[in-house]
């Protein structure tokens, strides 16, 4: 029993204190008072009662290893945002309202909620979207957007509601709605007309899925896949995000956690749902590509048990309860994380549809409760769940919208109208830097978050780890990411859809490619190529996670998630230079050190090209014009430089040397190579050469030459390379091996790797063949040199027996190692290689300094 207790209620404005309802500190003072307990919940007196206690001299015995100790593991995360929901108001209140529905959505977690626009009537006019918006204002109780249904005669019409509603949904598959669209020349003039900052959600499957990529992709503009089902259908997706294109896609609870062997369980009827539950290949499909969601979405598509049990039972699932329980056990047994979950319910949603902010928004969730999922859920219309009797482990304790509490313990708050319209929020007209400001003067972090096992991707998007790293579960509060502008940048829009022009895949203009108008007409101004996303307004203050203010030390800091945005802007400004388009406004004013201890042509000469065709300037020293010579250690050269300077370019000939610097620095540093270390930004513009000559990375056989022992650039390659799916072949001098060390690595990662001793029996295969010099300077002798040097020269007699589709890469300089006849060959890619790592260093500090 105890002798003490001290309380204190929780604090809450308005009419309603939390601490009326049934809260565990509820029942604690109850329990108090039941036992005759002495008790304090006043804070004024817990402060007297501790003073006392000093100053009588004795503190109560207790456990003084223990900080504290709670019976429950609570996990604050962002307000969760819900993309794909069916209301039913208006036309079907009996189903669901915008009062049930949104208390729902609040029970489970969900601050915002999408809704779609198969309502009766459906949202497809300003009549029938000013009725909709009417109904919601008087009943949501969450925050929510409106979508407008596409369909074959509203195409022109549109455009002129988009900045009040969330999005254009098509219909293009058979569902429970009135708005299916067959005719594939109406799905071209939405493509057309719908503005290309606001986003298109397709309900596509199996090969409609493919059908609607490719006219995204004729169109250079993104679109987002609803409710994934089918391995064909992540196939395609996962396809589609390798090749570049801005395809997202979102992935439903009950797809995630039921399959058609379930329905035997559920019902038949009840089981019906578009799309069908799949079986579990399907199923194990879209966990194997985990990586490549960019969305958790409840489609929640209440029916009344007395409809689902009927002869012709209409198709949907509730859902907006039981998500955030499912996905918190899946979290618990190990198949997801809480980053996962922070990611694909806020983090990408907010991104993908440009969400405004809500502040002063959270969750507050119990990952240790455990219980069963009753027949019907509490607040959704439908009383029904295809999730009846599955046990949980994890549940929803509060929710606070805009500083209110809105839900706790069961409780719903919140009245009806407290939602807002994010249609009606205030947009700012830039990109805002987050919520807590990055705090340079400090020692800077490397550059990826640090967490153990699996890799992030984005898309997220590695097949050899699908998951995200396991993030500890204790972490106290999840800090939100910049606000993102719903408002378009015509200035920006314009600079990035002219990109593609004139490009065909392999990177190359093509004045004999079709053409089509960048915002629908007649006129043939734009190539079709593929696309890439629209970014935010270059040259304003943006935050890219992972990279702004951090610096770049390694390629293992990198995953494959900020590598799309990466080459995307480096392919962009690439075009943008063909154009003669004025780029020096984006780090105008910005000054970059360049320092290198080790002699360099490409690498120093590139990085001062980038920084001064972006607007920037350039602070240059070598080793024979710094103060090394008087003494002075590398730390303090780094510390006077970084008080000149926004950005640190630094090579030195010894390992490690350049990370240890950067914990020196209060600006970020980029390394340009250290010894025979790594190379990172090296290794960056190697494989946006790939990407550029060949198309893609994936899939290919990359074949390395030569001096792999010391050769920097190769070690960071093989280990940049792991993110995609590739084949490793090592031809070399036994003495100049590829290290142990990079092997390992590679083998970790899960890719195959071959050496071979002849150089004609890896070629025939080869995608890519990656040519590296035999370092002289690294070898303590002419004599050893001359042992190794010459076993290995390209020349156009071996190339006959090479592939006609693949590279010659090689980081330069060449001595003998390629034939100068061999220039001509179209297969030849090492100069436009040096040209590409311009464009690549361009994008790396322009994404470093936040400035796209």
């Amino acid at each position: 029993m105890f002798d003490l207790i001290i309380n204190l209620p929780m604090r809450n404005s308005g009419s309603k204190r939390a601490s009326t309802f049934i809260t565990p500190g509820y029942r604690t003072r109850r329990m108090a008072v039941d036992y005759s307990v002495p008790l304090i919940t006043d804070v004024k007196c817990a402060k007297l009662f501790v003073e006392a206690l000093r100053r009588i001299g004795g503190a109560p015995p207790m456990k003084t290893d223990i900080d504290c100790i709670t019976s429950q593991k609570v996990l604050r995360l962002p307000g969760l945002i819900d993309v794909h929901v069916h209301l039913r108001e208006p036309g079907a209140t009996h189903k669901e309202d915008f009062a049930s529905g949104t208390a729902s959505a609040l029970a489970g977690g969900i601050t915002m909620v999408l809704v779609m626009p198969n309502t009766k009537p459906a949202i497809t006019d300003q009549a029938s979207l000013v009725l909709v918006q009417k109904l919601a204002r008087l009943g949501a109780r969450c925050d929510y957007g409106i979508y407008l249904g596409a369909s074959v005669d509203n195409a022109t019409l549109l455009p002129s509601l988009a900045n009040t509603v969330a999005g254009l949904k098509m219909y293009l598959n058979d569902t429970y709605t009135t708005l299916k669209m067959d005719d594939v020349t109406a799905w071209m003039k939405h493509f057309e007309n719908w503005p290309r900052h606001l986003p298109i959600v397709a309900h596509a499957e199996q090969r409609t899925t493919a059908a609607v990529i490719l006219l995204a992709q004729l169109y250079q503009r993104s679109v987002h896949i609803a409710h994934v089902a089918r391995k064909e259908e992540i196939a395609v997706i996962v396809a589609a995000k390798d090749n570049g294109l801005p395809v997202t896609c979102e992935v439903a609870p009950h797809h995630l956690f039921l399959t058609s062997a379930d329905l035997e369980a559920i019902g038949q009827g009840r089981g019906q749902v578009r799309p069908m539950l799949s079986t579990e290949d399907d199923q194990k499909a879209l966990w194997d590509n985990m990586a490549y969601i960019d969305c958790f979405a409840t489609d929640h598509a209440p029916h009344t048990a007395e409809e689902k049990n009927s002869e012709k039972p209409p198709p949907g699932f509730p859902g907006l309860e039981t998500m955030l329980p499912l996905l918190l056990t899946a979290v618990n047994d190990g198949r997801l994380t809480i980053e996962d979950l922070v990611d694909k319910l806020y983090t990408n949603p907010k991104k993908i549809f440009n969400l405004p902010d809500q502040p002063d928004t959270y969750v507050e969730v119990d990952l240790d409760a455990e219980w069963t999922i009753p027949v019907a859920m509490k607040f959704t219309k439908s009383k029904w769940t295809p999730f009846a009797g599955r046990q949980v482990k994890g549940a929803v304790r509060r929710v606070v919208l805009r500083g209110e509490v809105v839900y706790i313990d069961g409780q719903i708050l919140a009245q009806p109208g407290y939602g807002q319209d994010i249609g009606m929020m205030p947009k700012s007209q830039q990109p805002a830097l987050p919520t807590q400001p990055i705090q340079v003067q400090k020692p800077l972090q490397q550059l990826a978050v640090q967490l153990p096992t699996m890799q992030i991707s984005r898309p997220p998007s590695e097949p050899q780890s699908p998951r995200k790293p396991h993030m500890a579960l204790d972490v106290p509060r999840f800090q939100p990411p910049p606000k993102v502008s719903r408002a378009i940048n015509m200035d920006s829009v314009a600079l990035h859809m002219d990109t593609r022009e004139g490009m065909t895949a392999e990177g190359k203009t093509d004045p004999h490619t079709p053409v089509i108008r960048e915002f629908g007409g007649g006129d043939a101004s734009r190539n079709i190529t593929p696309p890439h996303p629209v970014h935010t307004p270059i040259g304003l203050a943006h935050h890219t996670h992972g990279l702004t203010a951090r610096h770049v030390l390694a390629v293992s800091e990198f995953t494959k998630d900020q590598l799309h945005p990466l080459f995307n802007l480096a392919h962009n400004f690439r075009v943008a230079v063909y154009k003669e388009r004025a780029l020096d406004y984006i780090l105008k004013g910005k000054v970059m050190a360049s320092i290198f201890y080790e002699v360099s042509t490409r690498t120093c000469c590139s990085f001062a090209a980038a920084m001064q065709r972006l607007g920037g300037t350039v602070v240059n020293i070598d080793k024979e014009n710094s103060s090394l010579h008087k003494g002075e250690t590398l730390a303090d050269t780094i510390m006077v430089m970084s008080s000149y300077t926004d950005v640190v370019v630094l090579r030195h000939p010894q390992p490690g040397a350049v990370a240890a610097a950067a914990k020196m620095c209060r600006k970020p540093v980029i390394n340009a190579g250290d010894g025979v270390g790594e190379h990172p930004t090296q290794a960056l513009l190697d494989v946006f050469t790939i990407r550029e000559e060949i198309g893609t990375v994936n899939g290919l056989t990359v074949t390395m030459v030569g001096d792999l022992k010391h050769g920097r650039t190769v070690h960071s390659l093989a280990r940049l390379l792991t993110l995609y799916r590739i084949n490793l072949r090592y031809v070399s001098p036994k003495s100049l091996k590829m290290p142990d060390e990079v092997v390992q690595y590679v083998s970790s990662k899960g890719i195959p790797q071959e050496e071979f001793s002849s150089f004609e029996e890896a070629l025939p295969d080869t995608d890519v063949l990656y040519m590296t010099r035999i370092q002289k300077e690294r070898f303590n002798s002419e004599e050893e040199y001359k042992q190794v040097c010459g076993q290995f020269i390209v020349t156009p007699k071996l190339m006959t027996k090479a592939k006609r589709k693949m590279v010659v890469m090689h980081p330069l300089p060449r001595i003998d190692e390629i034939s100068p006849a061999f220039d001509t060959d179209p297969r030849a890619a090492y100069f436009r290689q040096a040209e590409y790592g311009m464009y690549v260093r361009m994008a790396l500090l322009a994404l470093v300094l936040g400035k796209c």
